[in-house]
Order: C-alpha cells, then structure tokens, then sequence
C-alpha cells in the first residue's frame, strides 16, 4: 500500500523547491526517515533516485539523523546503478564518511573506501568520482593506506579525465603532500 509520503515522493521533480519542500518536511517530521531510506534504497522501484536527492540533501543538513540508518545506506551502496541516485548517494557517502557527528564502524567504513574507489575506477561521472576522491581523502587520515592507492588512480586516470575532474584530483593531491 503506498502512503502520501510515497505518493509524495513519486509525484515530485527535480526542482529545488519540490526538493526542499521534501526536505523540509523529514527534518520536521524525522520519523519518515526510515520510510524515505527504504524508497531510496529500493532499486526495484523506478523512481528511488527521487529519495536519494532527499536523502542527500538530508545528510547535507544534519547528518546525525541518518545514524540509525547507517548500515542499511552503506550495504545499498554497492546496488545502486542509476545515474542519478549514484551522483547523490556520493554526496550521501562523502557526509558519512566527513562529519564528526556520527562514529562509523569499522565494517561502515570500509564499505565506504570500498565504493568510493570502485567509483574512481568505473566509468562514473565527474561529481561521483570527486565527491569519492573528498572522501578518500578525508578517510586517509585514519586509513593511511588509502592515500597512496589514491594517488595511484588519480595518476592513472589523469590525462583522459574533465578539467573539473583534474582540478578536484590537484586539490587532493595538494592536501595530500601538506599531510
């Protein structure tokens, strides 16, 4: 049975007012999370992209909402195919994986460097990998590791990649000769 939530959800655009009116409403109304979460990661269903733009933009405002469902974000990364919800289910990884607000586990951030550099590697688009590279970054300072498989990938990948893939890889690689 759908409820207005779904109905909502299904209904709605890419406009921003649309988005931040959805927004809007879970962080007014937290106790739909766990409903938009399961819309989101629910790739049977033709428009779960719609709920990983709420999803983002959730886990952009007030990441430590998301805690309860950190687990079931970090094992849906790996399914998630659609253009669309790939760009932002990036981001949704990049809040995880950079705020001090929720402590991951060990098993969640693993899935996370998992994924982010299997984005790097896949032919995904520009704001995927960047947000990966961020968060890689981020996660190397507890995972020192990642940094030179980082640096690997961003060599490798380099001269076929956008401009604004090269500027975000600059920018890494510069942070990453100052750690």
């Amino acid at each position: 049975m759908e409820t207005i939530f779904f109905k909502r959800i299904d209904s709605s655009n890419a406009s921003t007012n649309c988005r931040n009116g959805l927004r809007d409403f879970i962080l007014q109304h937290p106790e739909y999370l766990g409903e938009l979460c399961a819309i989101a990661l629910d790739i049977q269903y033709k428009n779960h992209y719609k709920g990983v733009w709420i999803l983002e933009m959730i886990a952009e405002k007030q990441t430590e909402l998301l805690s309860d469902y950190v687990d079931h974000i970090c094992s849906s990364f790996v399914s998630i195919k659609n253009d669309s919800a790939i760009r932002g289910i990036s981001r949704v990884a990049f809040f995880l994986g950079t705020t001090t607000k929720i402590t991951l586990t060990e098993t969640q951030e693993e899935k996370i460097i998992e994924i982010c550099l299997d984005w790097l590697i896949r032919d995904e688009r520009v704001a995927c990998k960047v947000y990966a590279m961020k968060t890689l970054h981020h996660l190397s300072r507890k995972h020192p590791w990642i940094k030179d498989e980082l640096h690997l990938i961003i060599d490798k990948d380099y001269a076929e990649q956008s401009a604004a893939y090269k500027a975000a890889a600059r920018e890494v690689l510069k942070k990453k000769q100052r750690s």
